[in-house]
């Protein structure tokens, strides 16, 4: 019996130390990895725009792409959309979606003269460009029997005193003992029992949140002998997250006098750093093809963290218990990986241009740094980074068709692979679930634009596809699957001049 209960008390370490090391992950990967919009142009050609230029989309994916405007432009865009989630979890279904409205790509470029045969013209140019939308809907819902949160909070708390757990785990066990999820067994004063033990439950969590993910840019671009374009560019990136995630159980039948129970986790996020970009276009004279290489480096972002949750539970003659944690205010830093991009696009004369571009991001490459962690967790979570994430490769297209003399039609979409190997428990295992945001993902558009010498208008839908595969609580037996998705119409509109 020893023997088991030892093994029994690693075992649940183990899955303890797993959990909490995907929840640093997920934030690391959250702000590392990007999945920029744009205009309606950019969007409409998937955002395959290394090797294209004259566009205000070059400032994010190409600044050589500026070297190629003959006049100046200014843009503005605006997307309505709705960010939500399919998800299965116990055999039941949920699908669910929140409309919002977001600022797309908006700019200037201003093209002038430049004393030099060589070196023709110069733009420079000053936009914000969205580089993640935060908006998501999601629920699971799942009835089970002899599985319940209160189960862990039991496990967390065991061997903990408890006029200790407030210094320990103030955000779970703690609330869990304030609001008798869990109490002490008779005689000891660190053992503990749940609440629900073999009673049936409907597990319910929703989550709602809000925010984005977006950068200002200054960018340079020229053209030597308008064969090889050149372009820099500088920027700020700035983040705001808002996310309360709300986790139920109902009982629906069992012995125990506990009706019912909710957690409310609030995080709020702001942080912003620098960062900087340079590229090529080489497009040869007399020949329908350019080729194009950019490079963009990796951004320091300082994280302002805000963290609190409340608990309440419902007994049977007895009314409901609350208790509220402390707020948890931590500063950290996540250095994201550099980035490397290469495109070609081919011209069919006047009634078409393909383009095609492929991406890789060494996500392993990312960093975490806090002085209000310990030193040794910090630790932790840069070696899980670096054994965890790998490297993502992307691939994008995009198809543009004249129509007549003004109409332009397009067509685009994208793969990108996984950024991080599933999560696993310490003995090897793979149940399923994935560090949240580091699945594969799928994007598809269809656009359109209208363009005169002077100004243009366009409309893009674009839809993204990412699969989630996730456990309600830390040691819950079962893993919810299903796809996030996020639908935005991109309208665009502006003049040349």
């Amino acid at each position: 019996m020893m023997i088991n209960c030892k093994r029994g008390l690693a075992v649940l370490l183990v899955f303890c130390a797993q959990w909490g090391a995907a929840q640093g992950l997920a934030d690391v990967m959250q702000y590392s990895r990007q999945d920029p919009l744009g205009s309606a142009r950019t969007m409409g050609m998937g955002g395959a725009m290394t090797a294209l230029g004259a566009d205000l989309g070059a400032i994010w994916s190409n600044p050589a792409g500026l070297g190629m405007y003959r006049s100046s432009d200014l843009s503005f865009s605006v997307a309505p959309g709705a960010g939500g989630a399919s998800t299965r979890y116990l055999g039941n279904k949920s699908v669910t979606a929140e409309p919002h409205l977001i600022v797309g790509q908006l700019g200037v470029a201003l093209t002038m003269p430049m004393l030099s045969a060589d070196f023709k013209r110069g733009t420079f140019a000053i936009g914000y460009t969205p580089l993640n939308d935060f908006h998501q809907r999601a629920e699971w819902t799942g009835e089970t029997e002899g599985n319940s949160i209160t189960q862990q909070f039991a496990q967390q708390a065991n061997g903990t005193a408890f006029d200790s757990l407030w210094y320990y785990h103030p955000f779970d066990a703690e609330l869990a003992w304030y609001t008798y999820m869990i109490d002490t067994v008779a005689g000891s004063s660190d053992s503990y029992s749940p609440a629900f033990s073999s009673d049936q439950v409907r597990q319910e969590l929703r989550r709602d949140r809000t925010g984005r993910m977006g950068e200002t840019t200054i960018a340079f671009g020229t053209s030597y002998r308008d064969q090889l374009h050149i372009g820099c560019s500088a920027g700020i990136v700035s983040a705001e997250m808002n996310r309360v995630d709300v986790y139920r159980e109902i009982k629906t039948s069992g012995p125990s006098p506990l009706q019912e129970l909710t957690f409310n986790d609030r995080l709020e996020i702001s942080g912003s750093g620098a960062y900087w970009a340079f590229g090529l276009i080489l497009q040869p004279q007399q020949m329908p093809f350019r080729l194009g290489w950019s490079y963009r480096s990796g951004t320091v972002l300082s994280i302002e963290d805000f963290y609190q949750v409340d608990a309440s539970a419902t007994f049977a003659g007895s009314g409901t218990f609350a208790a509220e944690s402390p707020s948890s205010f931590v500063e950290y830093k996540i250095r994201t990986p550099r980035r490397h991009q290469l495109g070609l696009s081919w011209t069919f004369g006047k009634l078409a241009v393909l383009s095609l571009d492929y991406a890789q991001t060494d996500f392993a490459k990312a960093g975490f740094t806090s002085d209000d962690f310990y030193g040794e967790d910090v630790e932790a979570i840069q070696n899980d980074i670096e054994d965890d994430f790998k490297l993502e490769q992307q691939y994008r297209f995009g198809l543009e068709v004249r129509a007549e003399e003004e109409w332009r039609i397009r067509l685009g979409g994208g793969w990108r692979s996984m950024a991080a190997a599933p999560i696993t428990n310490g003995f090897g295992d793979n149940n399923g679930a994935i560090i949240e945001g580091s699945a594969s993902m799928v994007h598809a558009a269809l656009g359109a634009e209208y363009r005169t010498e002077t100004w243009y208008t366009g409309a893009t839908y674009r839809h993204s596809s990412t699969a989630d595969g996730r456990k309600l609580y830390g040691l819950g037996p079962e893993v919810a699957t299903g796809r996030t998705g996020l639908g935005l119409l991109m309208l665009t509109i502006g003049a040349r001049y």
